[in-house]
């Protein structure tokens, strides 16, 4: 239950994210500043299933988790969390080693999800995991938004995106303060299909912003529904130079 947007800047981009979740699941933790042999990266933590749902690196590339919903994923197994997954992957490189390390992993083991990644160099992909086959999808800069609902994934997403495409050609355009809006907004009513979701047994639990631009990135993290505009815990991290790139 979740939704994403993006813009590309003169130097990067701009990722917005919220996470929808049911009450029932322990609030995310804020972020922090993870470090490897293979470099750093900034990301919240999911307490319940380990890992995180978003997360950007020294290298520019941000990583973005939406739930797939499908029914594959009521199989009684013993599933492993996808925010290890997404944790595990924010080792790479950028978008190309991304798609290289999804197409040799065996996901069996991951229930449904779309993954959403982008670096400041090269096109962005939605890797899309259905419980059985992988595929990759191209998004554009200020394009329709991406959605996940567990109550009505088509719904949520239809209206969601309705809701983006008339501001978007009412502005004549995307940037950044149509996309803080968006993400706040609660039409076309305050419930389950608005961007700012709220229902009795669900809301969204925080709110994400990403900027990558020259040779910096910063996470900026509110712990609650946008409409909330709770105050911000902000990192940041200076970009490694390209030369020392990682695998």
């Amino acid at each position: 239950m979740c939704t994403l947007t993006w813009i590309a800047l003169e130097r990067g981009y701009e990722l917005y994210f919220n996470r929808d979740e049911k009450l029932t699941r322990a609030r995310g933790l804020p972020p922090k500043r993870f470090d490897s042999q293979r470099g750093a990266w900034l990301a919240p933590a999911d307490p319940d299933g380990g890992g995180t749902w978003i997360g950007v690196n020294d290298r520019g590339l941000s990583l973005a988790l939406l739930n797939g919903y499908k029914r594959a994923d009521d199989a009684q197994r013993q599933w492993r969390s996808r925010g290890l997954l997404v944790q595990e992957l924010l080792e790479l490189r950028d978008v190309r080693a991304f798609e290289e390390r999804l197409r040799a992993l065996e996901l069996g083991a991951y229930r449904s999800f779309t993954l959403f990644a982008l670096d400041p160099r090269a096109a962005p992909l939605a890797a899309n995991w259905d419980g059985a086959a992988l595929a990759f999808e191209a998004h554009a800069s200020g394009g329709p938004p991406l959605c996940s609902s567990s109550l009505d994934p088509t719904g949520a997403a239809k209206a969601r995106r309705e809701l983006f495409a008339r501001w978007r050609e009412a502005a004549g355009g995307v940037d950044a303060e149509l996309l803080q809006r968006f993400h706040a907004s609660h039409l076309p009513e305050r419930g389950p299909l608005s961007p700012c979701m709220h229902r009795a047994d669900a809301m969204t639990q925080s709110f994400t912003r990403i900027r990558c631009e020259g040779a910096r990135v910063e996470l900026s993290y509110s712990p609650g529904a946008p409409c909330l505009a709770l105050e911000p815990t902000t990192l940041s991290l200076r970009l490694a130079p390209l030369e020392s790139a990682r695998p």
